[in-house]
């Protein structure tokens, strides 16, 4: 190429792509290294990183060459064949893999991960019992996150959206490089300072090198010893660290740990509403109920009072027409003893008619009586049993549970030491 000559960047990435994908060691070589950021695609192709200590490298293979190698998962140690490509649209390097082979012994960061998980859980770090209950109905959250991205807007989204009225600190934290643990354990300190009811713990997703500060065991024991409950929303759904273990509670994203920290209020305001509509139709149909009774009680009395007093009518118009039967059989024999007679008729039926409506008032107070809102004014009261009025004592046993009935309402009561003489 020459030296002034202006290049376009297709042009200037063209050539790269030729330069290496023609050089002898680029063209045909073999690399190992540990997996990280495996994708596998719909379409069979498969995409990851290849990484050591001191770099790593994006890798691709497609189906054709993926149908036939070993199976491998992210910390697996590899050997690969292939040979370096550049993919022209975003001008990277790629390694195109042709063949794999398991190296021995698993990746290094995976190795240390695995030994600590087991250290941790052999100590009881991890166990039930030492998790704190998350409060249900929180008034202060101090969220543990990096200033910046879309993992602490997420969080601060959804606990706005879901229960406002809490009271939300944001602790800023470096989550991801050299200084992510200290900077952890500092944010940690800082939290339990401000005594809030619940800390959430989050970052976004990232590779395993991305997410290694929350798998120091530093910030394993620190979070254990935490006074204060500690919902973590690290990653991705797949992604587990060592602080995910330790934690009180385990969301699978930072928008999920935010959802378990606070209630959905709307959804609360709903519950009880509905409960409230349930109890009013519920006390309505009860009353209508009780109405109902009320009123069939009320005309079954007033039939009985009718249907006495007719009873009563007819039976006086009968002996009426009787003596006034007998009186007229005997007017044309015996008249002067007619004239006695009908002066004693007169006399008598004077005082049947006295005596008669004074037995018809003595009924109508017997009727009175029997009408139970009457004997409730004159100060008695009535005992139910299973709703039904209790007249004899031998109806009764101790442990019952009885109504004792008022003019101004009733009284409840359980049967003791019943005396019966």
């Amino acid at each position: 190429m020459a030296q002034n000559t202006i290049y376009s960047v297709t042009e200037i990435t063209r050539a790269i792509k030729q330069a290496l994908e023609h050089h002898p060691i680029f063209k045909s070589t073999r690399i190992t290294g540990e997996v990280s950021n495996l994708t596998r695609h719909s379409s069979g192709h498969v995409y990851f990183s290849l990484k050591d200590r001191g770099a790593q490298i994006s890798c691709v293979m497609f189906r054709s060459f993926a149908l036939y190698a070993p199976s491998f998962k992210v910390g697996d140690k590899l050997v690969l064949t292939g040979g370096i490509s550049v993919y022209e649209p975003r001008g990277n390097y790629q390694f195109l893999v042709r063949a794999v082979e398991k190296a021995r012994g698993k990746g290094s960061l995976f190795e240390a991960f695995t030994r600590l998980k087991e250290g941790l859980a052999k100590e009881g770090l991890f166990d039930n019992r030492h998790k704190k209950a998350i409060p249900q109905f929180p008034s202060f959250l101090a969220v543990i996150t990096s200033p910046t991205g879309a993992a602490v807007k997420d969080i601060l989204r959804t606990i706005h959206r879901r229960y406002s009225k809490v009271k939300v600190v944001l602790i800023p934290t470096t989550v991801q490089g050299e200084h992510g643990k200290a900077s952890i354990l500092k944010s940690l300190q800082n939290a339990i300072s401000l005594k809030p009811d619940t800390i959430i713990l989050g970052r976004g997703g990232g590779s395993i090198e991305d997410l290694w500060n929350f798998n120091e065991e530093e910030v394993a024991r620190a979070i254990f010893h935490c006074p204060i409950p500690i919902i973590t929303g690290i990653g991705h759904e797949t992604d587990f660290t060592i602080a995910d273990f330790v934690a009180d509670l385990r969301a699978s994203t930072p928008t999920a740990a935010a959802e378990k920290a606070v209630p959905d209020l709307a959804a609360i305001v709903y519950t009880l509403s509905e409960y409230q509509k349930q109890i009013r139709t519920s006390l309505q149909h009860f009353i209508d109920y009780k109405r109902q009774l009320l009123d069939d009680y009320s005309f079954r009395m007033g039939q009985s009072c009718q249907q006495f007093v007719q009873s009563r009518k007819h039976s006086l118009q009968i002996q009426q027409t009787q003596l006034l039967q007998a009186f007229s059989r005997n007017v044309s024999s015996q008249s002067h003893a007619l004239r006695m007679l009908q002066k004693q008729l007169e006399t008598t039926m004077l005082q049947s008619i006295r005596e008669k409506r004074h037995a018809l008032k003595v009924w109508e107070t017997k009727l009175q009586s029997m009408d139970r809102s009457h004997i409730l004014r004159q100060g008695y009261t009535l005992t139910l049993k299973n709703k039904q009025i209790v007249s004899d004592l031998t109806a009764l046993q101790e442990g019952d549970s009885i109504e004792t009935v008022f003019e101004q309402g009733r009284v409840k009561s359980i049967v003791q030491d019943i005396n019966k003489t």
